[in-house]
């Protein structure tokens, strides 16, 4: 009587250990089990802006530039540094959900290997969202997707500012060519 009692009282543990399938029976458990959904933010917003829109922040540090209908061609002097800003038309609310950002987005390409697309920072008006430094990136870069993290609300107007280097090898080109920016926003 004693063994039938132990025997209605056994859990799935000590079935899967007395089979010696403990870890394997575990995992197959596991599979099974039901699972809590993470929630996806789901992108409620796209929006780029044209290369030739792009503003330079230190003119004096470029040889030339050249806005055509495709990009924004520009030749950095050698050995300086600068910085690209676009602005971003931003919505901050569709169908009455506050947006949030979830990534911003680049096009570009470099003609040059020493000519470097160094950091990226996103800004919400004069808060500064993300950053991205060190990235270096040089040649065809026709998608590059850059994460925010946390997804803020957006609340004023988004920036993305590319921070570049001109490397000092006088005889190289500098040229960078930039097509497009854009953000993805969430609800």
């Amino acid at each position: 009587m004693k063994k039938q009692t132990d025997i209605q009282h056994t859990n799935r543990r000590t079935v899967l250990q007395i089979t010696g399938l403990g870890i394997l029976g575990g995992m197959v458990g596991n599979w099974f089990s039901p699972r809590t959904a993470q929630a996806v933010p789901a992108v409620a917003y796209t929006s780029w802006i044209h290369g030739h829109s792009m503003r330079i922040e230190y003119p004096e540090r470029i040889a030339s530039e050249l806005r055509t209908g495709f990009c924004i061609q520009v030749d950095g002097k050698p050995g300086t540094e600068n910085w690209f800003h676009f602005a971003i038309p931003t919505p901050t609310f569709i169908n009455d959900n506050k947006l949030k950002v979830g990534s911003v987005m680049l096009r570009f390409r470099t003609l040059s290997a020493d000519a470097l697309v160094k950091h990226i920072h996103v800004y919400d008006g004069e808060t500064k969202i993300a950053q991205h430094n060190n990235i270096n990136f040089q040649g065809d870069r026709m998608f590059e997707r850059f994460d925010v993290p946390g997804h803020p609300a957006v609340n004023w107007g988004l920036g993305i500012s590319i921070g570049v280097g001109f490397g000092g090898i006088v005889s190289m080109s500098h040229r960078m060519e930039f097509i497009a920016a854009g953000c993805d926003f969430l609800v």
